[in-house]
């Protein structure tokens, strides 16, 4: 391969002193293909390897909440490929960080970039293939997060619930919001699943047009056959205009309620916010401003939505540097780089969450902070290297 690069050298060199531009674009898409063809085996490999450690660690957590449980494998199965659409959204941008970073390297190693330079093309531009893959990624893996984790999620949730009708409280959480089918929304303080039974309950219930209708807040609810039964509540009114009715409140010892549903479609789909899409998000944000509820942690993960696809461009953005600069350490340098950017990225991605979650910093600050840091310092390395 190295004399046909060569022979590209030559006549791409006297080409381009004959200030030939459609030679000089058709030269250029050739480093694009060529870098291309080189970095898939490697990105798809990183893409697979992710999913199985992702999908391998929920099947663990499976195993924990099931277990006692006398569950069929189809089952188990059948809920860890739905599963599989979420996992693929953060193992895009490692597969795409894997075979940038030793693309990069290999190219270094065999003198190839070196060749391509000596031809007329900038680092820079041979890096443009990368952030091909890298912008790529980014598309590819908001619109998997965005419309495809949702439906599958949904899907996990009506097998889960299959899995798990005897027991509602699988595991034990704080601070939990979710809807039922309804559309009522509940935040549960603490959910106990030793004594199946949930601590400080606030339920929402709004019309068809979003205004807030009633607020219902109980100290504790215990399931009874199909029903939950709420102790030690009350229930306010509000009007047309938002406004608390005084006078039509109501007080009670016990109120009954269905709440099952909800909860198994709250473990059932772990809807975590990362895996709800952005309206729904938003709605969510808005809804919970109206009754009063501090909202920063909702924004902070409607940030996140967008942030975590653009991994992707971040990471072919300073992989390539970095994969070039050190190719002198060794074939496995480019793994050697990947490992440490990825451990550096979610160290900086789970402070920044950490501190977006508290009230600490902005939430779009708190999101966006590590592209902003790693992408900083790939825009430098680049510009070091141009």
């Amino acid at each position: 391969m190295l004399w046909l690069l060569w022979f590209w050298r030559r006549i791409s060199k006297a080409l381009i002193h004959a200030n030939n531009p459609v030679v000089i674009l058709l030269q250029m898409r050739l480093v694009d293909r060529y870098i291309l063809r080189h970095l898939v085996l490697p990105f798809i490999i990183g893409v697979l390897v992710f999913v199985v450690i992702l999908v391998g660690d929920e099947a663990r957590k499976l195993g924990a909440a099931v277990l006692g449980l006398r569950v069929s494998p189809r089952l188990i199965a059948e809920y860890l490929l739905y599963c599989t659409p979420q996992a693929l959204v953060w193992s895009l941008p490692v597969g795409t960080l894997v075979g940038v970073a030793m693309t990069a390297t290999n190219l270094a190693r065999n003198r190839e970039t070196v060749a391509m330079r000596a031809g007329g093309v900038s680092f820079v531009r041979v890096c443009g293939g990368f952030l091909i893959v890298g912008l790529v990624g980014s598309g590819a893996a908001f619109g998997i997060n965005e419309w495809v984790v949702p439906p599958a999620t949904e899907a996990a949730r009506r097998v889960f619930e299959r899995i798990t009708r005897t027991q509602p409280v699988v595991r034990e959480e704080y601070n939990q919001f979710f809807r039922d089918q309804t559309g009522r929304i509940f935040y549960v303080r603490h959910m106990n699943a030793d004594t199946n039974q949930l601590s400080d309950i606030m339920i929402c219930q709004e019309d068809d047009s979003g205004r807030l209708v009633s607020i219902t807040v109980a100290s504790r609810a215990s399931l009874q056959g199909p029903i939950w039964v709420l102790e030690e509540g009350y229930t306010e009114y509000f009007d047309t205009e938002g406004e608390w009715k005084e006078h039509e409140g109501e007080h009670f010892a016990s109120k009954s309620i269905r709440l099952q549903q909800a909860i198994q479609n709250y473990y059932a789909d772990k809807r975590t916010p990362l895996e709800m899409t952005t309206g729904e998000l938003d709605e969510l944000a808005r809804a919970l401003e109206r009754t009063g509820q501090p909202t920063h942690q909702l924004r902070t993960y409607w940030h996140f939505k967008y942030a975590i696809p653009v991994a992707c461009l971040v990471f072919a953005l300073i992989a390539a540097p970095l994969g070039d600069r050190y190719a002198y350490l060794g074939s496995f340098a480019g793994i050697v780089v990947a490992i440490i950017l990825v451990f550096l990225y979610n160290g900086v991605r789970s402070w920044g969450l950490a501190f977006g979650l508290a009230g600490t910093l902005p939430p779009a600050l708190a999101a966006w902070a590590q592209n902003i840091i790693f992408g900083s310092v790939g825009l430098y390395l680049l510009w070091r290297r141009r």
